[in-house]
Order: structure tokens, then sequence, then C-alpha cells
């Protein structure tokens, strides 16, 4: 059972007060080995979107109560702006970037963040790629989520404790869901791992980025409520229920994250093919079409997502 941490206003501005266009791909460049962000920001709230369209009226009421105990639920109603989405909308939204703002703080709350609950670095080893022990069973993001479903079904928990952990959920399956969120290359280039991609170097146009932080940006770099719910419903449309087999087949954690891994290894690496870098003088060029083929992964991605954190509420918000 985890504890709660508060999130600095300087990160809170980071995401939502920026008023052009955010360099988060480039500025990624300067992050360590797995501090980068899964998803960003509008990755998350989007998934989130999807989410909270899918409950029912009731359980919208039920989630919204719970977050009123969260510790930030006042500085997000305080930056709630009528005219678009509805507040129960915007604070579910708002609340699935939390567990990255308090990522590696520093101060009395550090202790209650969980920087490895973000992540499962499944092997990658080429050509066949076999798949070994779960890495860190009891310190991952498949570890996270379950712990998260035991207090959200314990009636005894603690009012904040229980606003803080649905956080947390909304977060959790968002991140599970993007593949190099769980993979690690590991090859002659790389044979401590490219830790997802963070130390893997390419060159999309004329920019050097790490290949983690182009999956990261796939669903959107810049924060606007209305229109990661707008991205919501067009996504949802796309892909409705019935055309996602993966909703029947993977139903755990675990599953959620071996799924990733095999996108990761078809679309992320190419199946060992993509050329990259641990170098960023020395990056190569992505191949043609590369992005647009790892956004429509993210976009699917996304849908399931979004209807597996409504199935995880309904099972586990009592």
């Amino acid at each position: 059972m985890f504890a709660l941490a508060l999130v600095s206003k300087g990160v809170y501005a980071f995401y939502h007060d920026m008023k052009s266009a955010t360099l988060f791909l480039a500025g990624s460049l300067l992050i360590p080995c797995h501090s980068a962000l899964a998803w960003s920001g509008p990755g998350h709230e989007l998934i989130a979107a999807e989410a909270f369209r899918e409950l029912s009226p009731g359980l919208k009421t039920k989630v919204t109560d719970i977050l009123m105990a969260h510790p930030d639920y006042a500085r997000w109603t305080n930056s709630f702006q009528p005219g678009g989405l509805d507040l129960p909308t915007f604070i579910f939204m708002r609340s699935a970037t939390w567990p990255d703002e308090i990522r590696r703080t520093t101060g009395p709350n550090s202790i209650y963040d969980h920087p490895n609950w973000h992540y499962v670095d499944w092997a990658l080893r080429p050509p066949n790629f076999p798949l070994g022990t779960e890495p860190s069973p009891t310190n991952n993001v498949i570890y996270g989520i379950e712990q998260l479903e035991k207090t959200l079904s314990d009636s005894n928990a603690v009012p904040e404790l229980k606003a803080a952990s649905l956080s947390w959920l909304i977060h959790l399956v968002g991140d599970v869901h993007q593949p190099l969120h769980c993979s690690s290359l590991f090859n002659d280039t790389y044979p401590e791992g490219d830790r997802g991609g963070n130390e893997f170097y390419v060159k999309p146009a004329d920019r050097v980025v790490r290949l983690h932080s182009i999956w990261d940006g796939l669903l959107g770099t810049r924060i606007h409520p209305q229109t990661q719910f707008n991205d919501a419903v067009r996504i949802d449309a796309q892909y409705s229920r019935s055309s996602l087999p993966e909703l029947t087949k993977d139903t755990t954690p675990k599953s959620w994250s071996l799924e990733s891994r095999q996108l990761a290894i078809d679309k992320g690496y190419l199946g060992g093919k993509l050329n990259g870098s641990t170098s960023s003088e020395t990056a190569p060029p992505l191949p043609e079409g590369y992005t647009t083929t790892a956004k429509e992964v993210a976009e699917k991605q996304a849908a399931l997502a979004g209807y597996r954190l409504a199935d995880e509420i309904r099972q586990y918000v009592k």
C-alpha cells in the first residue's frame, strides 16, 4: 500500500500553462534512462477521457466523489475553466497525469513516489526474441496495477489513499499500453539493454531524438483537455469494443504488458531490423512511414487502454 505525494506547481505549469507547442521530444533527450514519461500528458488525458465516457452516470458520480479526497483536488478545480468539458470529466482527465508529476520528487513527499511502477523491461533479444522471466516482479507496472486494484476494492481504505490509488490506476493502465514501456532491447550494441528505447537514438527528419520519446508523443504533445476529449471520441468511433478481440483475449495486466512487448518487437524495433545509435551524433534516419504506422498503433493502444480502464473501474471501484 502506498502513501500520497503532493505535486509541485512548477511541473503542473509545464503541462498545463504552455502557450505554444511544446519541445517535449527534443527536450526528452536530456532525460535520464527510464525517467522519460510514458505517453505524454495529452496521451494520458486522452485515455482517461475514453474511459470516463464508458462509465455509467452512477459510476461517474462515484469516481468523482472518490477524487474529491485527492490532495490536489482543490488545485485542479481552481484550474478548471467552464465553457467546454464539465468539471467531473476535467477532474478525471486531470488526475491521469499526477503520477508523472510527482515522479522523482525530492523532499518529505518523495517516499510516496513509485518511479518503477511506470514500466516493465521485458527483454527483447533478436532474432528470436525468447520470453524470459518477468523483470522486477514486485516493483513494476504489473505489480503496481495489482496493488491499486487491492486498495480500490478495500472498503476500509482511507479516502485520500483511495483517491490517490484511482489517479495511479488511471495513469498506469495507460503506461502499460505504451510498447516501449514494456520492453528493452538487448543485442551487441546494447548488452545491458537500451532502457526502453531511451538509449536508442534515431533521426526523424533533421532532428535527433530517443526512440522512446517518439512513442511517448504519438498521442499528442500539448495539453488542451477539449482536444484530448475530441480525440478520444474520434478514436473510440474508429475502434469499437467489438472490433478489438484483444479485449477478450488479454484480460490481465501481465497479458497487456506482453501484448505491448510484441508490438515493441514488431512495430517499435521492426523485428530487430530498425537501425539506431547509442550516440546522438551518429543517429540514423528513421525508415519512411515509420511514425505514420507507429501513430496508428498508438491510437489502437489508446482505445484498448480506455476500454480496459473502464472495466477496471467497474470491477474494483466499489
